[in-house]
């Protein structure tokens, strides 16, 4: 620092003779510099080519490099700054700075004091920084903050660490740092309270049980950092602050900011086939659901469905979620769905499961299905069998997407498997067999570039066992599948679909995108009264763009099917909204 001061008291007492004007930097030299380059140091400061000099500044940046240098072990190092050429009538002044590194100096001794939690020896063994080695503040700052974290899973969350002394002595091997921490452990921390703040239609109790923490809790860093995450996940605030810890005299608290948002969620498609055959009229298809997620405030949930994919077929489905049963991470949720089919059958589905949240992105559920299938009674000859089926089976979740609307990275991963019996009736007897369901559905989505994602979707379906009926197929086509095709076009046993988009983002829920999409599906010999089954790959491609606007989320694709012309393409308007 003597020489910093130097260079200051010298250049102090040049300036009055320039005049009112300070002159302008035209270039800053470095001399003597090994460790380092010009460019790195120069990085270090503030003063630049073409700037006003400034002195203060100057003295600054000097002193910056000089404890860049101390902080990397040149306890010794000397920079000064006082090295100048003039131009003739002081205009401009070409800076020199002129360092003597010294010698890095090795550690000598350490020791670390008020600590009573953590011996000191088992402190300083987990340290990189070392005795007998050379001083890195970055890697003496990763020491503390490792230290720091260690107490917190502790349960001392307010625990400080200082630099107490850095000093240099001399011993039989020369020039050696001295290096002393000490710790303030500060107190021992459990929970007593959590305060909700910024709700208005959310219960208080609803916020602080997804928190998962118990009153009278040891403090825990890994929980606390999870809260935000699993309010997120409810779709029902805004915005979700980190929680804030605070120590009073009953002890440690919470403090929980939140922002409603609207928790209702409106998702309706239109989509327009043009006509199969010339004079025939096109198809108008539709997909409405209605989502609320905060019934009376208590995180409940209610969904209804509303599809038509063709002129006369259309199906309606109601589930209700009861979440936190018995005041666990459990909900239980109960649906109600509707078929009708032409005037061919209605099929009727009653479905229940229980959902286990492992943590904000695995959950674990259990299913059952009861399906109803109810021929016509006005058509000659009957499609298909009056059947009942129940199945159960398992289901597995996970979801790491940064947001559902548009998200730009993570993973959407579900798979389910159920099994049980289908029972046909006839004239002349009740026949009975085994039914097996295999689904699998996994989205990625991945920036490519700025502003840019890839989002690619794979999925799957299939049924085996016997008595396999039309009302037991999947279904292939259109929107929410195998786009460039009707809704519903396809039938199979075994139906797989690839949906790939390229997103250019023009805003955070906005983006243009072209797409290509592949679909698989195998329909039974028994199926199409043919000697033998059938199974065909289709692809489709198109374009479209979503746009955030005051109405809500508006979606329109263009896309066509395999071999299809322009006047061919099929127009889908989707419409996505929160109310």
């Amino acid at each position: 620092m003597r020489t910093v001061l130097l260079s200051a008291l010298l250049l102090a007492s040049a300036l009055p003779l320039l005049g009112t004007v300070p002159p302008t930097v035209v270039s800053i030299s470095f001399l003597g510099n090994h460790s380092y380059s010009s460019g790195e140091l120069l990085d270090l400061m503030v003063s630049r080519e073409g700037m006003k000099l400034a002195l203060s500044q100057w003295m600054n940046d000097l002193k910056s490099v000089r404890d860049y240098y101390v902080r990397n072990g040149f306890c010794f190092v000397e920079v000064a700054g006082d090295s100048m050429l003039w131009k003739a009538d002081s205009s401009e002044v070409r800076l020199f700075v002129d360092i003597r590194e010294g010698d890095r100096i090795l550690i000598g001794a350490m020791r670390i004091g008020g600590n009573s939690l953590f011996p000191a020896e088992d402190i300083l063994r987990q340290f990189e920084t070392r005795i007998d080695g050379m001083l890195s503040s970055a890697t003496l700052e990763a020491d503390i903050a490792a230290l720091l974290q260690r107490y917190e899973h502790a349960g001392y969350p307010l625990a400080e660490v200082s630099v107490d002394t850095l000093a240099p002595y001399a011993d039989s091997a020369g020039e050696r740092l001295y290096l002393h921490l000490t710790v303030n452990e500060g107190p021992r921390t459990t929970i007593e309270e959590i305060r909700v703040t910024g709700n208005k239609e959310t219960h208080a109790d609803v916020v602080v049980r997804e928190t998962r923490i118990s009153l009278h809790e040891l403090y825990n860093p890994d929980k606390v950092d999870k809260i935000t995450a699993r309010l997120n996940r409810l779709n029902i605030f805004s915005r979700v602050d980190p929680p804030e810890l605070y120590v009073n005299d009953r002890g440690g608290g919470l403090l929980i900011h939140v922002e409603e948002g609207n928790p209702n969620f409106f998702d309706g498609i239109i989509g327009y086939a043009p006509p199969q055959q010339a004079g025939g009229g096109g198809t108008v298809t539709g997909f409405v659901t209605v989502t609320m997620r905060n019934l009376f405030g208590t995180a409940r949930k209610l969904d209804v469905r509303w599809q038509r994919d063709e002129s006369d077929a259309q199906e309606l489905g109601l589930r209700y979620v009861e979440p936190w049963i018995f005041g666990l991470p459990l909900d239980v949720a109960a649906g109600f769905s509707q078929r009708q089919q032409d005037s061919s059958y209605v099929q009727r589905s009653v479905d229940g499961r229980a959902d286990l949240l492992v943590n904000e992105s695995l959950t674990i559920s259990a299913l059952g299905t009861l399906e109803t299938v109810i021929p016509s009674s006005t058509i000659a000859v009957a499609v298909v069998q009056s059947s009942h089926t129940a199945t159960g089976g398992l289901e597995l979740k996970y979801d790491t997407r940064d947001d559902v609307l548009s998200p730009t990275s993570g993973v959407d991963y579900a798979s389910s498997y159920q099994f049980g019996t289908k029972s046909t009736d006839n004239a002349a007897q009740t026949q009975s067999s085994s039914v097996q369901r295999l689904s699998i559905d996994a989205q990625f989505f991945a920036p490519t570039a700025t502003r840019q994602v890839l989002a690619i979707g794979v999925h799957g379906r299939e049924r085996t066992g016997g008595g396999i009926e039309l009302s037991d197929l999947y279904r292939l086509g259109g929107t929410n599948s195998l786009r460039g095709y009707r809704e519903n076009q396809f039938l199979g046993s075994r139906i797989a679909w690839t949906n790939t988009e390229y997103r250019f983002l023009l805003s955070r829920r906005s983006y243009v995108f072209g797409f290509f999409d592949t679909g698989y599906y195998f329909l039974p010999a028994d199926e199409t009264n043919a000697l033998s089954s059938s199974q065909e790959m289709k692809y489709g491609y198109g374009m479209g763009i979503r746009m955030d606007t005051s109405l809500g989320n508006i979606g329109v694709s263009f896309a066509f099917g395999q071999g299809d012309s322009f006047s061919d393409g099929k127009i889908h308007v989707g419409l996505a909204n929160t109310f």
